[in-house]
């Protein structure tokens, strides 16, 4: 079971039969099918003097985390296919919101009256 952060952004997608989808993604980026089953290109990375893009068929219910962030692409491998992307928290809004709860922790609380 994958335990999603409460700061992630979840995408939900659908993929019509024949549509191939190319999307920036940021490294720690989570995909997964509902529903169907989806080849994902990964974004290039440099091995050696080398581009190499990982491919991979993910099927209903399975999760990929994927390390790097660049373009995505995605197509149906049967099938319409329906997805999550899950992606974290942008580093500033990040921040910004754990120093914002950090703030309300230390606020001194109100008595009623």
């Amino acid at each position: 079971m994958r335990t999603i952060d409460s700061e992630s952004t979840i995408r939900p997608l659908r993929l019509p039969v024949g549509q191939t989808l190319h999307i920036p993604v940021r490294p720690n980026t989570g995909v997964q099918v509902l529903s169907g089953s989806l080849r994902l290109r990964e974004p290039a990375r440099w091995l050696s003097d080398t581009a190499v893009s990982p491919l991979h068929r993910i099927g209903e219910g399975q999760w990929l985390q994927l390390e790097d962030g660049g373009w995505l692409e995605m197509e149906p491998a049967a099938g319409e296919v329906h997805l999550l992307l899950v992606e974290p928290a942008e580093p500033l809004v990040w921040l910004w919101r754990r120093l914002r709860a950090l703030l309300r922790g230390l606020a001194p609380q109100r008595q009623g009256a």
